[in-house]
């Protein structure tokens, strides 16, 4: 073994704790970088392997009723390659034994003709058999597939049985298997995933027809679109044809809810993928830096030994080199270990709220690859003016103490600032003297103050959003969703309901704003005057009350001694208010 080998285990033995806390925040930077990427970009491939298999179509459209006929007439707008069109209806569903709302989305699948978009895959039980096809059906009952979300959390088998208000009718939806679709990867309402309280049935498109007097007609339109076509004017035309039928706009994909959350989930995690183990690194690079630097000042005169010995420049900074290597390649190793066992956890988390026929976690070469190459890097800019150092080093000159630093007048001493206290000046001109190290300084506690921030921020921003949207904006205890527009005799009726003590319609309805050549599809929601249960946030700031606290009654106010007192009932105020901003009380002496 080489001396210079031996002087670096006896180094790395000396500072074993350091080094072993550097290669801890290496392996945190390269395990969140594998994590989060790996996972992300297995839920892209089950995703893209998954459209592939279940033909995912390009653009959907939404109609009241149309005719079957038009089905040919939308095939021949420029840029559409095909159009598959069925028959789907939001119905309530009833469990045997539960009280839980549950909405249902059944969707109507053409037993003689397979779809070609948007393919059912089953994942148990059989499926969808024609009527007359010998599997034991009856009169009374539908036969249906359920998504496996849905079934999952309800515990749901093959032979199990519900009950469906499907058009003011109660009839029974026999379970026959699980099954999976691409249009439902992630299977929520309004946006949200629930997988208790949403499922989504297949069941035969003619019994569904039959149930809904639309036969001959259909209701939902999925359009596959031609190589090189142009989504906005494919989407234009279907529009102006599907709008005489009671047809909405025509939305591609990135606004279909399952592909949206999906590929929203996949945009967001590469950005944490990436902008948190970057801090991790950022803080390596520091904490190498400040290590080697200490490292080489105190081996100045091993330093001057081994070069009046005959060791080059190349030989002695290779040697600092292996030094950082070793503690880089311990990081890289538990990061690649770190990163695989966390990046499994994250993946079977995703299982819970994307369901794919085949979802495994994968690490992709390029990730291991990608993250040494970044790791490393940083590693050696950060030690670099530290390497510098010793090839710099002259062996005479190595054997003396450190020269004494040339200070001179700091910035604001130059600018004219005098009265600056003598602890202070000493500290602004070490800084002025050495501006890398104060630089890597200032980066690396603003990177450690930086995963402080975003390791907690998550906490207080959900209860942020769960206190205004459940203590100001839904202040009702109950809500009513109607599949249909009913008339105010609805709201009457539910008035009457024992216990309600109020009840507040509300309308909303899907738009597009324009304005010059911008637009945006949104949802516009019309509510009654002087309503008090549902809000949103503004109309809480402009309208409602702040909430006051019994001692901050105006009556106190004239009796108090002086605007202290006012200001501090003020003060209860505010803090008995759900939200800050919301709260407009003030005292006399405020006004």
């Amino acid at each position: 073994m080489k001396a210079l080998d031996r002087k670096l285990l006896r180094d790395l033995r000396r500072m074993w704790s350091q080094a072993l806390t550097i290669a801890l925040v290496v392996a945190s930077g390269l395990g969140g970088f594998i994590t989060t990427l790996s996972a992300v970009d297995s839920l892209a491939l089950a995703r893209d392997q998954f459209y592939a298999q279940g033909h995912f179509a390009d653009a959907f459209a939404a109609v009241k009723r149309a005719p079957l006929a038009l089905a040919e007439v939308l095939r021949g707008v420029p840029g559409v390659a095909d159009v598959q069109v069925t028959v789907e209806q939001v119905v309530r569903v009833e469990i045997p034994g539960l009280v839980d709302p549950i909405i249902g989305q059944l969707i109507g699948v053409d037993l003689r003709q397979p779809p070609r978009m948007n393919q059912v895959t089953v994942r148990s039980g059989r499926a969808l058999a024609p009527p007359g096809a010998g599997q034991g059906r009856s009169d009374s009952a539908i036969d249906a597939l359920v998504s496996e979300g849905f079934s999952r959390v309800r515990g749901l088998h093959p032979g199990d049985e519900l009950i469906a208000l499907v058009n003011g009718k109660r009839r029974t939806l026999r379970i026959v298997g699980t099954a999976l679709s691409p249009e439902y990867i992630f299977a929520g309402l309004a946006g949200m995933p629930d997988l208790r309280g949403f499922g989504v049935f297949w069941v035969d498109r003619e019994a569904l027809a039959a149930a809904y007097d639309m036969q001959g007609a259909f209701n939902r339109v999925a359009v596959k679109l031609a190589p090189q076509a142009s989504e906005p004017a494919v989407l234009d035309g279907l529009s102006r044809l599907l709008a005489p039928y009671g047809g909405r706009d025509a939305r591609g994909r990135e606004d279909q809810a399952s592909h949206a959350m999906l590929d929203n989930e996949i945009k967001e995690q590469r950005v944490m993928g990436t902008l948190l183990p970057a801090i991790f690194l950022a803080v390596a690079a520091f904490l190498l830096h400040v290590v080697l630097s200490r490292l080489v000042a105190t081996q100045r005169e091993q330093i001057a030994a081994l070069k009046a010995l005959g060791y080059a420049n190349a030989a002695i900074a290779g040697h600092y080199l292996k030094l950082v290597a070793v503690i880089v390649v311990v990081g890289l190793a538990l990061g690649v270990v770190l990163g695989n066992w966390l990046g499994t956890m994250l993946t079977g988390l995703y299982a819970e709220f994307f369901f794919f026929p085949v979802f495994e976690h994968r690490i992709a070469p390029w990730l291991i690859l990608v993250g040494a190459g970044v790791t490393g890097t940083t590693a050696l800019l950060g030690t670099l003016s530290a390497i510098g150092a010793t090839v710099r080093l002259a062996p005479a000159e190595a054997m003396r103490p450190p020269a004494p630093g040339q200070y001179r007048r700091t910035v604001l001493e130059r600018l004219g600032v005098r009265r600056i206290p003598a602890g202070l000046r000493m500290i602004l001109r070490n800084m002025e003297r050495k501006p890398l190290r104060t630089t890597l300084t200032i980066g690396g506690t603003a990177a450690a103050v930086a995963i402080v921030v975003m390791g907690n921020f998550f906490r207080d921003a959900i209860d942020h959003i769960v206190d205004t949207t459940f203590h100001l904006a839904m202040r009702s205890d109950v809500n009513v969703w109607m599949a249909e527009p009913v008339d105010a005799l609805a709201r009457l009726q539910l008035a009457r309901l024992p216990g309600v003590t109020s009840v507040e319609p509300t309308r909303s309805v899907a738009v597009r704003m324009a304005y010059g050549h911008r637009s945006e599809r949104v949802g516009l929601q019309g509510v009654a005057p002087g309503r008090n249960c549902c809000a949103s946030s503004t109309w809480m700031a402009a309208r409602a009350p702040c909430p006051m606290p019994a001692c901050c009654s105006p009556t106190v106010w004239p009796t108090s001694s002086g605007c202290a007192w006012a200001t501090w009932c003020a003060w209860r105020c505010w803090r008995a208010a759900s939200a800050r901003s919301m709260c407009r009380c003030r005292p006399p002496c405020a006004r």
